[in-house]
């Protein structure tokens, strides 16, 4: 067999947005370094009028939602993001006009932070831009190579962290400790920048943070929703107006069930919110008939397909085109282009478009897929798992994470599970397999539910050696989550090839490196790697 055309996870293809783009364009760099910098002179200034007791957990709650927003920055024109940043410029103008005037006060002689930039509120988009990219080249010239793409991966993991905190909000939970940590450590970037001890300390830091926050997202899902169950879900339509819901927010998708639940309107679910099926509260209401589209990265297809009005709840990933105008509504916090805004949860201009819609005219039959997990199952198949390592009938555990691009890899998938041996198991998040060595706990690749089953795991740690840890896709969701397993003790890391739109290749390359993570090319070679290299 020639290997080589197994070499499935270098495709970066497959991660360039709904539009093309593999890689930021240049405007769209300048404009994010000029982001980034505003928000680390706001948090300078709002960590020190918090050192005076004072706080605004609104403007503090903001910084978090700009950093988890900057995501899906390749989704953003210029202009969006050039707003963004003229945002962040007044909060930053604010905070620091608030900290002399309390400092003025009370007599004291106020710290101060270089600026670098003289930026004028007036400035245009070309001008915004110019500014950035001075931002950019001071960046280059100031910082050494080393401690530069640190800092990259400070921010890549930064953002995951961010994201998550933003998620958690959606739970009514807000959790301080994080939110400091976050604001602290932007105050301090300047002064550690060109650290390499202390850059890796930050890092390490966060992606322990970053976990924390996503065992809390879990545990909020079963307090808020109810428990988890296995459970099969439709992925089939049926005649009738429709809703689509789409993003993370599930108190979005409750508040669209229960104004819908009298009306002669179908609601379907799509990308993070497919585990709501499988949660007790949700399936409560009849009205919610399936999960519409195969993954989260081919909205343009499933938006242009479906035929009724569609929710961006937030967090969505905004890849919509703009081609879809009076069709698509949304809540997030920036709002695309040709996207009709939510204001105050009032939802009757969706609901009104659903009305007015075609939808389906005589629906779908697909097959339907398992979801969920029933926990005290999950509990006793990892005690048998860990016995069986403990008397040595078990050599390897695999454990495989979750993936968007499911049919891009799962031929290398099939393979691997195909050549399994008898004393090796793999635990998968999403990909199935009929052996009786694969076990498949499909979470709807929602992160939080994959980092609760890990903890799990990672209890036991004195068979580390022998766990394998596999990340499917590379995005900063899982360099986040690598870097917390090699914190806690995980030396078995392969990852997919990063797209440059993620994170650039020398980037990636310091990234392997410090944290000797391996990359996935090929479901037989990595396997013989594997079996060589533990020699059993």
């Amino acid at each position: 067999m020639n290997n080589s055309r197994y070499n499935f996870f270098n495709l970066d293809s497959v991660d360039c947005t709904s539009r093309g783009v593999c890689t930021l364009s240049p405007g769209i760099v300048s404009l994010q370094e000029l982001v980034l910098h505003f928000i680390k002179l706001a948090s300078f200034y709002i960590v020190r009028l918090s050192d005076f007791g004072l706080h605004n957990h609104k403007i503090e709650d903001e910084i978090i939602n700009n950093i988890a927003s900057l995501i899906y920055i390749n989704e953003y024109s210029e202009k969006q993001v050039y707003e963004l940043a003229m945002q962040c410029y007044y909060i930053f103008s604010n905070s620091k006009n608030r900290y002399k005037f309390e400092c003025s006060q009370k007599d004291i002689v106020p710290d101060r932070i270089e600026e670098f930039i003289d930026f004028d509120a007036n400035f245009t988009l070309s001008k915004s831009i110019s500014f950035g990219d001075i931002l950019v080249r001071r960046l280059y010239n100031r910082i050494s190579g080393e401690n530069r793409n640190l800092s990259h991966i400070l921010f890549t993991v930064l953002k995951s962290a961010c994201q998550n905190i933003s998620k958690l909000f959606d739970f009514n939970i807000r959790d301080e400790f994080a939110v400091s940590d976050v604001l602290n450590l932007l105050a301090k970037w300047h002064q550690v920048e060109n650290d390499k001890t202390i850059l890796s300390e930050f890092v390490n830091s966060l992606s322990i943070l970053d976990s924390r926050i996503q065992l809390k997202i879990a545990n909020a899902l079963f307090s808020d929703f109810g428990e988890i169950s296995d459970v099969m879900v439709s992925h089939s339509t049926r005649k009738g107006k429709c809703i689509l819901v789409s993003g993370n927010n599930f108190n979005d998708l409750i508040n669209i069930l229960e104004i819908t639940k009298d009306k002669d309107i179908d609601i379907y679910t799509h990308s993070g919110l497919l585990i709501s099926h499988s949660l007790e509260k949700f399936r409560n209401y009849p009205n919610l008939k399936g999960h519409y589209g195969s993954s989260s990265e081919n909205c343009i297809v499933d938006y242009g397909t479906f035929p009724g009005a569609i929710l961006l709840t937030k967090n969505s990933k905004n890849n919509t085109e703009y081609l879809y105008k009076g069709k698509i509504f949304s809540n997030d916090y920036i709002t695309p282009q040709g996207v009709i805004k939510i204001e105050n949860n009032d939802y009757r201009p969706l609901i009104e478009s659903a009305i007015s819609s075609t939808g389906f005219k005589k629906g779908r039959q697909k097959p339907d897929s398992n979801l969920g997990f029933e926990e005290q199952e999950i509990d006793e198949l990892l005690i048998k798992l860990f016995k069986r390592l403990e008397n040595g009938k078990l050599r390897r555990l695999f454990i495989i994470g979750i993936n968007s691009f499911s049919e891009v890899q799962k031929e290398y998938f099939d393979i691997f599970f195909a050549n399994l041996r008898s004393d090796e198991f793999a635990l998968s998040f999403y990909y199935e397999s009929d052996k009786n060595n694969v076990l498949t706990i499909n979470i709807g690749n929602y992160v939080p539910l994959a980092t609760y089953i890990l903890n799990k795991l990672l209890s036991c740690h004195k068979y580390l050696d022998r766990m394998y840890f596999i990340f499917p896709t590379c995005d900063v969701t899982s360099i986040s989550g690598v870097i917390k397993l090699k914190n806690s003790g995980a030396d078995n890391i392969y990852i997919s090839s990063c797209s440059p739109r993620v994170i650039n290749p020398s980037v990636f390359d310091t990234f392997k490196t410090n944290y000797s993570i391996k990359v996935s090319s090929n479901p037989i070679s990595d396997l013989k790697e594997i079996r060589k290299n533990t020699s059993q």
